[in-house]
């Protein structure tokens, strides 16, 4: 039996329709802490996105990147951080509404600066997740430029059949791996050894690779320093 198993179509829809009421049982509880903290009845109403379904988001980030991927670890102490922020103002909320604390000024400071750190958190997974689809697009665009087999025209400058290119480029030899970034790592070592600037084309010449796939190498390298 395989480790992890898909579960039936039914689970997600429960999943789905628990994770809703859940949302929709906090969502007062929240309002009122903005209510609470001097926030009008229209900008109150969104606490609940900015501490519920933001935790939710948080959560579902996490659970979609790899183990050991460049970013995950903060993701996982932004998640955590998100749950208690949500579960703390659960707690402090109904303890307004039930009579036994009022609303102090560090509860009020402590509730203006949840959209702050929202929109912060937010902004570096998006941000995170952007970046990765670009640098792996690029390594599959790298791939493809690797690979090409320019088609040969036939005697008579007419390019030859579907099937005869298709025929070509099956006998093709397979394309350079792309390299690892340790070994991008490398070279980059390489050229400061020698007193050279790391820069794109010094990539490409060290590694020997074409300028735009050294200043893709180069893009790469840049984002474990950023």
């Amino acid at each position: 039996m395989p480790a992890h198993s898909r579960l039936p179509w039914y689970a997600y829809v429960v999943g789905g329709l628990v994770l809703v009421v859940a949302l929709a049982m906090s969502a007062p509880g929240e309002y009122q802490l903005a209510r609470a903290a001097g926030w009008g009845d229209w900008v109150a109403a969104g606490m609940p996105v900015c501490m519920s379904v933001y935790t939710a988001f948080a959560v579902w980030f996490v659970e979609t990147r790899r183990k050991g991927e460049k970013g995950r670890g903060t993701a996982v102490v932004g998640a955590v951080l998100a749950l208690a922020m949500t579960l703390s103002g659960q707690v402090v909320a109904h303890w307004i509404s039930a009579g036994y604390m009022q609303s102090s000024m560090a509860l009020t400071a402590a509730v203006s600066s949840v959209p702050s750190i929202v929109v912060g958190h937010v902004a570096h997974m998006i941000i995170r997740a952007a970046r990765r689809d670009v640098i792996e697009a690029a390594q599959v665009v790298e791939h493809q430029d690797q690979d090409a087999e320019p088609v040969q025209p036939t005697l008579d400058g007419t390019e030859p059949p579907v099937d005869e290119v298709a025929k070509r480029r099956a006998r093709r030899r397979p394309g350079r791996p792309t390299p690892t970034l340790d070994e991008i790592k490398e070279a980059a070592k390489t050229l400061t050894a020698q007193g050279r600037e790391v820069n794109g084309p010094a990539l490409a010449q060290v590694m020997g690779r074409s300028r735009r796939t050294g200043t893709r190498y180069l893009d790469r390298l840049n984002e474990t320093t950023a």
